[in-house]
């Protein structure tokens, strides 16, 4: 029988040890898999240039991490400081993000901010339970914690939701427009075209 070559052995290890497919590890959800984040991690320290798939697992990474620690920071701003200042703080978040992503393709920039609010909303739970203890102890020796009712706290994660999926609308605005300056140069550039030819044609003539 062939023996396999040292490439195809390794690379076969390496997706036996993660027990994933190789189809799972192609097809297009399969790059947001955790297992195989270690493709990315290379990638990234290496500094090489990544395909739009690559770069939007690396933003969705960036900004779902980051919200999961600021949501439930901006919980406790908005609780017992200022309810304007949390809610402004998040559109900032959203705004930030959509503007990144709208330098990547469609369905790849789509699908990055989707794992982007999915990191963020999965993860900021379990940020909220280390965080709120201790933010509640500090302000309880200092001064007063405001607890908010279940009501209030419904409230706070409905804006929040709402907010967050702002970066789809700046995202949309910041794409659509992108296309319309593209549309208007290729038209520009064709009417130029069509210049050019009836002057020649009139040239000819003569």
């Amino acid at each position: 029988m062939p023996s396999k070559s040292p490439i195809q052995s390794r690379e076969n290890t390496e997706r036996s040890n993660f027990g994933v497919g190789a189809g799972a590890l192609d097809s297009p959800f399969g790059e947001w898999i955790g297992f195989g984040l270690y493709k990315y991690i290379n990638i990234f320290l290496k500094g090489a240039a990544m395909p739009d798939i690559q770069k939007s697992m690396k933003l969705s990474l960036a900004f779902g991490l980051s919200g999961a620690v600021i949501l439930p920071v901006l919980y406790e701003v908005y609780a017992n400081i200022s309810a304007a200042a949390g809610l402004v703080l998040i559109a900032v978040w959203a705004v930030c993000a959509g503007a990144k992503f709208s330098a990547l393709k469609f369905k790849e920039a789509f699908m990055g901010m989707v794992c982007t609010l999915a990191y963020a909303g999965i993860l900021g739970v379990i940020c909220y339970i280390v965080i709120h203890p201790k933010v509640s102890d500090m302000l309880n020796r200092r001064s007063v914690y405001f607890q908010l009712s279940l009501k209030q706290q419904a409230y706070f994660v409905l804006y929040a939701v709402l907010i967050s999926l702002c970066m789809f609308l700046v995202w949309g605005g910041i794409f659509g427009v992108k296309k319309a300056i593209e549309r208007f140069r290729l038209n520009r550039e064709k009417t130029g075209e069509y210049i050019d030819k009836a002057f020649d044609d009139d040239e000819d003539m003569l």
